[in-house]
């Protein structure tokens, strides 16, 4: 009996390990409505925010292994269909259908989707789910790392074509001061980043896991500020309980865009270690690059930031439930059809 009760704790704080990440998005969520003030106060007029974004995409810059970029080119046509996918494929079927459920609904919602579907892959996570199922991890490191440098110049430019359809769309001027402020925030911190690589790449994969700690808490934070703004408005949070058929649709895309990416991979005949990459890598969306993108994006609109990192969030939260019984659910990569008689 002693041993039961002393188990449970323990599966209980390995869990929470786990899945600390998971738990800390919902608390910070909360934590901004709960108590607006203190995380306004703690954002210190958005410097807060401002530090940390430099700092992850500093952080992004030294850990990703762009290295893989220029090793990794040899199956061009992976590459160019899992990029078009991810900024093509997604954005016009997100542009097409939230504009058709959404029309005459509020207008901050369309904007989230829109700035969710704009967004590249996942890196971490993606590289984990491929290596649990077996599939081709030098493709989505290649792929991962390739589609988060260009989402830095693609995803606001993306945004800014798609919210012209909403209302939400930026004076000129407001979207070149966007660009300016993204480019000085997170290009040239990745730049930077980069280059410190180059003396720095056994550190930073020796210190992996702990960086990643470190960027996980700061999107963590940022998303506490982002709720908290909003929040002290008391019919932000009463709006918030009306959003479960955005989970919904949200969470039926993903199944949808899942099927069309394993079907895409089928009909160009992928092998299954290459078909399994698509699977993780095509219609995963990045929160580490979405909340400070959507946070510089939105600066001059507290309205807008909190409703805007809405479908982010959901969606996010459901790839990873999703991505998570995947690897258990696909067969072997070794397909038996192919083995000679």
């Amino acid at each position: 009996m002693m041993r039961r009760e002393m188990a449970a704790p323990a599966r209980a704080g390995a869990w929470l390990r786990k899945n600390w990440f998971f738990v800390g998005l919902l608390a910070a969520v909360a934590g901004g409505l709960a108590a607006p003030q203190v995380g306004t106060a703690a954002s210190g007029g958005g410097l807060t925010a401002t530090v940390l974004v430099v700092c992850l995409f500093f952080l992004s810059g030294l850990s990703l292994p762009t290295e893989a970029i220029r090793s990794g080119l040899r199956d061009v046509r992976l590459h160019l269909f899992l990029q078009a996918f991810i900024f093509v494929v997604t954005p016009i079927y997100f542009a097409a259908s939230a504009a058709l459920l959404w029309r005459g609904g509020d207008p901050r919602i369309l904007a989230g989707i829109y700035a969710l579907a704009v967004l590249p892959t996942t890196v971490s996570s993606c590289i984990v789910f491929t290596q649990l199922a077996r599939g081709n991890v030098v493709a989505t490191i290649f792929n991962a790392s390739l589609a988060n440098v260009a989402g830095v110049f693609l995803s606001p430019l993306l945004l800014s074509l798609l919210l012209q359809q909403s209302g939400r769309a930026l004076p000129a001027d407001e979207l070149v001061r966007v660009l300016s402020s993204l480019v000085l925030r997170m290009l040239l911190p990745v730049v930077l980043g980069q280059l410190a690589r180059a003396a720095l790449r056994e550190w930073a994969q020796r210190h992996g896991k702990k960086i990643g700690v470190f960027m996980n808490a700061a999107i963590l934070v940022i998303i506490w500020f982002s709720f908290a703004r909003p929040a002290r408005d008391p019919a932000f949070a009463a709006s918030l309980l009306r959003l479960w058929p955005l989970f919904v649709y949200l969470a039926l895309s993903h199944l949808l865009l899942l099927g069309a990416a394993w079907g895409a991979g089928r009909a160009l005949r992928l092998d299954k270690a290459n078909t399994y990459t698509v699977l993780f890598v095509a219609p995963q969306k990045t929160l580490a690059m979405g909340a400070p993108l959507l946070t510089t994006y939105f600066a001059t609109m507290p309205d807008l930031l909190g409703v805007a990192l809405l479908p982010l969030i959901m969606y996010h939260l459901w790839q990873l439930t999703v991505a998570g019984f995947l690897p258990r659910l696909l067969g072997p990569v070794d397909d038996p059809e192919k083995k000679p008689a």
